[in-house]
């Protein structure tokens, strides 16, 4: 899976532009999909400074996305089901799209 077509699959699924998604911005409605995109790539093995490069980011704003995630998934049932969801839909644009 390509980094690019996660961040897609992540804009189509959350329903944002992927330019906001990949931007600065720090509202809640891009920084959620952005911290998840960031999880599931380090979930299929990226390292984190290709991710960071990716997003243009230190690899410190990766570990802290990761542990929100993480912490999340830990803590709130809705937000652990919104991951499965996204992760299903990101198989399916996967498929798709490769």
């Amino acid at each position: 899976m390509k980094l690019k077509l996660l961040a897609e699959a992540a804009a189509d699924y959350y329903d944002v532009p992927l330019e906001k998604l990949k931007g600065k911005c720090r509202k809640a409605i891009y920084t959620k999909p952005r911290h998840i995109c960031q999880w599931a790539a380090i979930q299929a093995g990226y390292k984190k400074s290709i991710v960071a490069r990716f997003w243009d980011l230190n690899h410190a704003s990766i570990i802290y996305g990761c542990k929100m995630v993480n912490n999340n998934i830990e803590t709130d049932q809705y937000y652990k089901k919104e991951i499965h969801a996204f992760l299903a839909h990101l198989r399916k644009y996967v498929k798709e799209n490769e």
